[in-house]
């Protein structure tokens, strides 16, 4: 076989490779895996006695949304932020979870799952609460159910991330971190998800809470 032939042979492979885990992320072989309800986790480390609790605070939250279902993100990947999370997120590494659309599996960065913590690299916010990531993710999955597939561009990002953050009741920045932030004049991707909570949430007080209305073309 010629030099050229195996250099298409192995790109071929990768690409293979790729959509394998894009849409199957347990093909990365994670040693510890749970179904609790009618989710199933994959995780690197060992789930604790309290993650069936995550999981209903998690659900809890959800109810609080007029669009939530049960059907979206219900394949959890617990990742300890080493090679298998940069694998599969490696348009977002920086990300506290991501969702893939049509799979709707969940993968969450390095998580600390007795204390219902998940951790970015960034000094400044870079924690948030596992149950509120779960939460803000599957909200991403409800609003591609409900307004179509290519919601993540047909809308803003102020817009999705900030009602999911709405959902999920907590984000990675408190009113006293994003002011000192904006003071010092520091560009910083939460400042997003921070100010769009606080425009979505200040929307839904506006229209009696109706996501519909927040999310028509003709009000954003």
């Amino acid at each position: 076989m010629k030099r050229t032939q195996w250099v298409h042979l192995a790109a071929g492979l990768a690409l293979v490779l790729a959509g394998t885990v894009t849409f199957a992320p347990e093909a990365l072989a994670f040693p510890h895996q749970q179904r609790i309800g009618d989710t199933i986790l994959y995780s690197e480390m060992p789930l604790p006695a309290t993650m069936p609790q995550i999981l209903a605070r998690a659900d809890g939250l959800l109810r609080r949304s007029a669009i939530s279902s049960p059907h979206y993100g219900r394949r959890i990947f617990l990742t300890d932020g080493g090679w298998r999370w940069h694998i599969l997120a490696f348009q977002t590494p920086g990300a506290f979870a991501f969702t893939r659309p049509i799979s709707e599996a969940i993968v969450v960065n390095r998580s600390n799952l007795a204390r219902d913590q998940v951790y970015t690299a960034a000094a400044i916010g870079g924690t948030r609460t596992l149950s509120g990531i779960i939460a803000h993710e599957r909200t991403h999955g409800f609003i591609r159910a409900r307004y179509g597939l290519f919601a993540d561009v047909r809308y803003l990002a102020w817009l999705r991330e900030g009602y999911c953050d709405v959902v999920a009741g907590d984000g990675s920045l408190t009113d006293e971190a994003a002011a000192a932030l904006e003071t010092r004049h520091v560009s910083h991707p939460a400042l997003i998800y921070y100010h769009g909570g606080k425009r979505v949430a200040e929307r839904l007080r506006a229209n009696g809470g109706n996501v519909d209305a927040l999310f028509s073309p003709a009000k954003r």
